[in-house]
């Protein structure tokens, strides 16, 4: 006799005990663009959850006339869903200007920054977003695009700090299905349409072609980002001992790196390390950045092997220069100059 499946409700639950054991005490601050995705998984969150460890935050970009009245129209799904919502309003476009970003990443930054503001202040523990099984797809092709290392095939974490994403083992047709089976409603982005945006070119006309060559690739997918996720794991705990053995903290924030030790690391050691010491680098947010570049490693490692070299300021905004038997990794020069100003 065979067992029934589980329903969509169920195995969502089950999800959420896998990224976080005790979920059903916690307090959860829920990434709501009014959009299909984070429709249904608000509407699986108040499903689970008393309203008091439930909350909604919508964030409108001002990338469209209308998206005033779509934020209005936000909040009003969210009530019928039963859930109190949060909305603010932000110039993207103009945000994006003074860092020195492209508007969709700009707004991405922003928006994460704002959701962790407002955790706090409410005293939530987990922020929740609807990313899903397509998501991962898209990002995994995005980066090796770009030329992303190993770590790329993770495509989306699951868990990355106070951020949980338990829909990324649920297809999108599944997600359409449970909010027809509840007769919910939802806001229509029309940027998903918009032929300009790369993760718009990839899912038209990248992701159908792989579909061809194995019609079970989201599964496919998940597994190699579960796979890879492992091998981060493991990483992430061997460069933690690699730090304490060979990084120190500097009172002024830079940091020192013990250059003959890395010199007898394996090459892959090397990368990942230094990799980790560039992005420990803060960058003020009102002064921008930029992620840390393979380009900046292999940069830092061509100096660790000239002795004495002069300082360089490194793609990315951070700056290394010898110092002594170290390397000493801090701000680049222009930041430095902006801060003192």
């Amino acid at each position: 006799m065979s067992l029934a499946r589980p329903s969509f409700l169920e195995r969502f639950r089950e999800a959420m005990a896998e990224l976080t054991p005790d979920w059903l005490e916690g307090r959860f601050l829920c990434a709501f663009s009014g959009g299909s995705d984070s429709t249904a998984l608000l509407s699986l969150l108040a499903q689970s959850l008393p309203k008091n460890q439930l909350l909604a935050f919508h964030l409108d970009h001002s990338l469209r006339p209308s998206s005033r009245q779509e934020a209005v129209e936000t909040a009003s799904m969210a009530a019928k869903i039963g859930v109190e919502c949060l909305c603010e309003r932000i110039d993207a476009q103009a945000l994006a200007k003074r860092r020195g970003k492209g508007v969709e990443e700009a707004a991405r930054a922003i928006r994460y920054e704002l959701l962790d503001q407002h955790l706090n202040r409410w005293g939530g523990d987990w922020i929740v977003t609807a990313h899903h099984a397509e998501d991962l797809v898209e990002t995994v092709i995005l980066k090796l695009a770009r030329g992303v290392g190993p770590s790329s095939l993770v495509g989306i974490p699951a868990v990355n700090g106070k951020i949980i994403r338990p829909l990324l083992s649920f297809s999108k047709k599944e997600i359409l299905a449970h909010l027809n089976d509840n007769a919910l409603s939802w806001v229509d982005d029309p940027s998903n349409l918009d032929g300009r945006f790369k993760r718009n070119q990839v899912r038209k006309e990248i992701v159908p072609e792989i579909e061809k060559l194995n019609p079970a690739y989201l599964e496919a997918f998940r597994r190699a980002s579960k796979l890879a996720s492992a091998e981060e794991a493991f990483w992430e705990n061997h460069l933690e001992e690699l730090q304490k053995k060979l990084v120190t903290v500097l009172d002024d924030g830079d940091y020192q790196l013990e250059v003959f030790e890395l010199m007898r690391l394996s090459l892959a050691e090397k990368r990942r390390l230094v990799g980790k010491v560039l992005r420990m680098v803060e960058i003020p947010k009102p002064l921008g950045g930029e992620p840390v570049s393979f380009a900046s490693v292999d940069t830092l490692l061509k100096i660790a092997q000239q002795p004495g070299a002069g300082g360089v300021d490194l793609p990315g905004g951070r700056r290394v220069q010898w110092w002594g038997r170290f390397l000493r990794i801090g701000l680049a020069s222009r930041y430095r100059a902006k801060i003192k100003a």
